[in-house]
């Protein structure tokens, strides 16, 4: 690859980072904020409730933009965004002015990264696209790596000058990828309308693929245990007496290592092996020792941090594959809007993890756990056992194979051979049958006399 493309690729991430940093970055100073502005347990309730429904619908319907608009606008239009909200919150001094700035986070969340992944498999080939995916999804470990050190700066200050150097950044973000800012649109226009192609374009031809909710379904399980140690496990620790930093820091570290390894194993791995069965193992194996790293933790408190980075690693990881195989899962028109509404989908596992387990925790305890983690370890093995396809577009290839022989069977000849003998568009059988025809027209005396007297 070039050197230009690693430099757009750098970019992307760095844009990519900013979206999570900007997101995650009120929440994080929180304690700070309440120090000047007056919000109660409700208030705070509502900003949070707000922010993440919104990132959750801002996920699908940007999702479904990246199919018909440029990548390069919507990454830049969730850049300044976000900045412009940034510098917003660090002049807010009332709820409602919170509350429009958090809204607007959440939603352009989306723009961010379906956009990138999408901009990173165009440039890279098959043999280096996971480990590529893999360092742009760091950007989120690095995003919640950093989130700490801004609580030692005045609030305001560091929402309005990470805010307005981001603003400044964007304008080289434009410059460097302006090449790649062209409408999927546009070069479809050119081409033939094909009604078949339609028809597998709509949404509900995504809704009734089984493909689409096998993937959602196991991906599903990865999004609650994402919630269950960012969540539960804290205050399971500080219940047990036992201070929840350590653990923190491990699984950040943990989440680090597991994104990048899983995208370098599977780059390995696929040289040998298929693709997607390479990607279905790997997925299923991180997702069942992540719910043996997460047991552990509960059942062994003392050990919390070993096991927190066990399970920062095999979630991270599992995030990293099952995004990876979400993001091609598609016919290449709507790669965008199937990898978002699979997004969809699995962030459901994260409202199980809510009420739902709030509710027998209360009832049952923190023991329950074990006994959630074994049912599901039992269904993902059971679902994953079923082998279901990994591409919407494995039957599409197969009736294009299905054409060729046809086409090869009938015994119609349309090849071309111009006036340097140069065969072109012909299989295999054809190509060498053609070739055998030309060589016994040059060295075979009869048909050599033949082409002799027909010449002008």
């Amino acid at each position: 690859m070039s050197f230009k493309t690693h430099i757009k690729f750098v970019v992307v991430t760095i844009i990519y980072f900013a979206h999570i940093y900007f997101r995650r970055l009120p929440i994080t100073l929180l304690p700070l904020i309440r120090e000047e502005i007056v919000l109660t347990s409700d208030d705070i309730g509502i900003l949070v409730s707000s922010h993440a429904l919104l990132y959750t619908i801002g996920r699908l319907l940007f999702g479904m933009a990246s199919d018909r608009y440029s990548k390069v606008a919507l990454l830049l239009l969730g850049l300044v965004t976000c900045a412009a909200c940034s510098v917003g919150l660090a002049f807010s001094n009332h709820l409602w002015q919170m509350l429009i700035a958090m809204m607007l986070l959440g939603i352009v969340q989306g723009a961010g990264w379906v956009p990138a992944t999408l901009l990173v498999q165009s440039w890279y080939s098959k043999s280096t696209y996971g480990t590529m995916f893999s360092i742009l999804a760091c950007g989120s470990t690095f995003a919640g790596i950093l989130q700490p050190f801004s609580k030692k700066f005045y609030w305001r200050n560091v929402e309005l000058y990470t805010g307005a150097g981001m603003l400044v950044f964007s304008i080289v973000c434009f410059i460097v990828l302006r090449e790649d800012n062209v409408s999927p649109k546009q070069t479809e226009d050119d081409e033939e309308p094909n009604p078949e192609k339609k028809k597998k374009g709509g949404l509900r031809t995504i809704v009734g693929s089984i493909v689409i909710w096998h993937i959602s379904f196991v991906y599903l399980f990865t999004m609650e245990m994402r919630t269950i140690c960012e969540t539960w496990v804290q205050l399971f620790l500080t219940d047990s007496k036992i201070s929840p930093d350590a653990f923190q820091i491990t699984y950040e570290i943990g989440g680090l290592v597991g994104t990048m390894a899983s995208g370098i194993v599977i780059d390995l791995a696929t040289r040998k092996f298929d693709v997607d069965a390479t990607r279905r193992v790997i997925a299923v194996s991180y997702t069942c020792l992540m719910m043996f790293s997460a047991a552990g933790i509960f059942e062994f408190a003392e050990l919390s941090s070993i096991f927190g980075f066990l399970a920062g690693m095999f979630v991270n990881g599992s995030i990293n594959v099952w995004c990876m195989i979400a993001s091609q899962a598609g016919f290449s028109k709507i790669q965008g809007t199937v990898s978002a509404f699979i997004s969809f989908i699995a962030s459901s596992g994260s409202m199980l993890a809510g009420t739902p387990l709030a509710y027998l925790i209360s009832v049952f305890g923190w023991k329950v756990f074990l006994y959630i983690f074994s049912v599901q370890l039992v269904i993902v093995l059971f679902v994953s056992s079923f082998r279901v396809r990994l591409r919407m577009d494995t039957t599409e290839n197969e009736a294009s194979k299905n054409e060729i022989d046809d086409d090869e069977s009938s015994g119609v000849c349309s090849t071309v051979v111009d006036s340097q003998r140069n065969l072109t568009s012909l299989n295999k059988k054809t190509r060498i049958s053609m070739l055998l025809a030309l060589y016994a027209t040059k060295k075979i005396k009869p048909f050599r006399d033949v082409l002799a007297s027909n010449k002008v």
